[in-house]
């Protein structure tokens, strides 16, 4: 009977510490990069089912556009931080996330002119004379967002991932409007000049939400 136990109570104390051995939390350090910006970015998964991340994003981007007869160019800078909750329901990689960034830093500036002739109180004017439209659209403080997306690790200890969802950063803002050359001195440009406020107001007030796509690399502790 005792040379019986004593293969069973080395059994069981093998696989008792197995047994016991908790969930190992992993640290993941790195850096992510998309729509809305790059920079760094670290996750601590406490549970399998739950885990939680931080980063801060940068990006600057130049355009140009069109609003009724004026082109406009533009310098986007983004300058956000923020963090999400990501559920894993499977304990796996898919992930479904949902958090918060501070969006006071990210604005548009932006400068047009007309891209013909202008015609105020009978006198017409070349788009240098008529003079420009500066300003800056700015979006609310913070923004919620929500994401979808997948995280993969190697045994290695390197992680990739995706998200890709929407941030919803209100209704832009048209702020510190300044009117140079005709615009800004002739009375008769005014009603002009009250048009083309409204036309860029109407534009970006189709905007409220904001993509994500954002794609990730790191190294697991």
């Amino acid at each position: 009977m005792l040379r019986l136990a004593y293969p069973a109570l080395l059994l069981s104390l093998a696989a008792a510490p197995a047994c016991a051995l908790p969930f190992a939390p992993p640290i993941t350090v790195g850096v992510t990069g998309g729509t809305l910006g790059v920079g760094p970015e670290i996750s601590y998964r406490p549970l399998p089912l739950i885990a939680l991340r931080a980063s801060a994003t940068f990006l600057g981007v130049n355009g140009h556009g069109h609003v009724s007869s004026y082109r406009y160019d533009g310098h986007a800078r983004l300058r956000n931080f923020g963090g999400s909750i990501d559920l894993h329901p499977f304990a796996n990689g898919f992930r479904l996330s949902a958090g918060l960034r501070s969006t006071s830093g990210n604005r548009i500036r932006f400068a047009g002119m007309a891209r013909t002739p202008q015609t105020y109180g009978g006198m017409t004017f070349s788009p240098e004379e008529a003079g420009t439209l500066s300003g800056t659209i700015r979006t609310r403080s913070v923004s919620p967002l929500a994401t979808i997306g997948y995280s993969h690790s190697t045994l290695s200890g390197l992680t990739f991932g995706i998200d890709g969802g929407v941030m919803f950063h209100g209704r832009p803002r048209v702020e510190d409007l300044v009117a140079t050359g005709e615009l800004g001195s002739n009375p008769y440009a005014q009603t002009e000049l009250a048009r083309q406020e409204q036309r860029l107001r109407d534009r970006v007030d189709n905007y409220p939400y904001y993509p994500v796509v954002q794609l990730s690399l790191g190294y697991r502790f």
